[in-house]
């Protein structure tokens, strides 16, 4: 709760902006997963504590944190190439990105509170339990709830989206697992083995993969000792094995999005649109276009909106390279890429300076934050655009209101 005494004038009213502020945060946790509503509701809410608490201390201090700068001059830079690109969706794109501007309203709310952080990662932990549970109530015991496709179970959001959080929510219960003891310890092992088990065989794509496999593999190198690394490497070995030996749904989207992937790359030019056709293929087909756009502008770009892929047989068209590194560099050029870049180096840098808890789990986050961009524009949507905007506020947050060196080991990271 935030102190009355740590708030300019301190009257008596700022106990309640306390207690809202709290609220909110742990809102801003459960709307991430849940409902885009919720989400932005809070973040109005967020927006409201600040001109509440009128505590404008720090705002010089993180303007000129380049977490915040850099974000801001990305947006900047799509801003000002809609004066000489005029691209069918660049104000769409722009409007996009524009929500890169929040981290610093978002940082200073954090900034608020140390006890913010957490009541935002049990939120953001409760949502998913209960995701986890109502996925598992449909796909393993087949009973019916709302509209959960029992052959894809994901809870209100598509399954990129359940599986990429499902995957984060995953390495911050491996985390607590490894702080706590008793039930504890027992409780977060079983939450680590169902989201293992809902990503991997329950609900379909295969982002998940890909989050799960950076995120434990960065916490497990940063966290564990040698002898705990060879055990989870092993484990890791038994498990991959027998699900390369038993028949299963994984092994059958990992093939098949090999398969798409070759089979785009061998046909010629004039039977791409039929061949490329497909979650994988398309992937493919973008990177390709987006290789040839950025031959003609390599330094700035062709501006917000400026990458498109029609294909003519299937009548489909796309404004997005589904890879964030392409989506940089296709619009902003090498310009953009490396302000992209510029902010996961000082997000990793700033986490880096955090006590190990903490450090450990914010990198793991980031570390699947830059495997998952190589197929998905995650900063072009929604959820998973907010929740690094998110991240990044408190990260940012940390440099003026630094986190406890050892955290309670019940609660989430302060």
């Amino acid at each position: 709760m935030i102190s009355p005494a740590s708030l300019p004038g301190s009257p008596t009213a700022h106990r309640y902006v306390g207690h809202f502020s709290c609220a909110t945060a742990f809102l801003l946790g459960i709307g991430l997963p849940t409902s885009n509503f919720i989400m932005n509701l809070s973040m109005v809410l967020a927006v409201i504590c600040l001109l509440l608490s009128r505590d404008t201390r720090y705002v010089k201090v993180l303007a000129k944190n380049p977490l915040i700068w850099l974000p801001a001059l990305m947006v900047v830079l799509l801003a000002i190439s809609l004066l000489w690109h005029h691209n069918l969706y660049g104000k769409v794109m722009v409007s996009k990105y524009s929500k890169l501007l929040y981290i610093l309203p978002l940082a200073m709310f954090f900034v608020l509170s140390r006890s913010l952080v957490s009541y935002f990662a049990k939120g953001f932990l409760l949502a998913n339990a209960v995701i986890l549970a109502a996925s598992l109530w449909v796909g393993v015991l087949h009973m019916p709830l709302g509209h959960i496709d029992p052959l894809n179970p994901s809870v209100f959001k598509l399954q990129i989206t359940h599986n990429f959080f499902m995957a984060l929510a995953a390495v911050i219960w491996l985390s607590l697992a490894f702080r706590n003891h008793g039930l504890k310890r027992w409780g977060y092992a079983l939450l680590v083995c169902l989201a293992i088990y809902n990503i991997v065989f329950m609900v379909q794509g295969r982002t998940g993969y890909v989050a799960l496999a950076a995120t434990f593999g960065v916490w497990g190198l940063l966290s564990l000792s040698t002898r705990q690394r060879l055990g989870m490497v092993v484990c890791a070995l038994v498990v991959g094995a027998i699900v390369v030996m038993v028949p299963n749904r994984a092994v059958d989207r990992l093939h098949k999005g090999v398969t798409e992937i070759q089979t785009c790359l061998a046909v010629s030019e004039g039977n791409a649109d039929v061949s490329c056709d497909s979650s994988m293929g398309l992937r493919t087909a973008f990177a390709l276009e987006s290789i040839k756009l950025i031959e003609n502008a390599p330094i700035l770009g062709h501006g917000a909106g400026g990458f498109w892929y029609k294909n003519n047989e299937a009548d489909f068209y796309s404004i997005n390279p589904h890879n964030e590194y392409l989506m940089q560099t296709v619009q902003s050029g090498i310009v953009g890429l490396a302000l992209f870049l510029g902010w996961m180096w000082c997000f990793f840098l700033s986490a880096w300076r955090l006590p190990t808890p903490i450090r450990n789990v914010l990198v793991a986050l980031l570390g699947g934050y830059l495997a998952c961009h190589l197929f998905n524009s995650f900063l072009l949507d929604s959820s998973e655009g907010h929740l690094f905007i998110i991240l990044t506020a408190i990260v940012a947050s940390y440099s003026v209101a630094p986190p406890t060196k050892e955290p309670p080991a019940t609660g989430q990271t302060e």
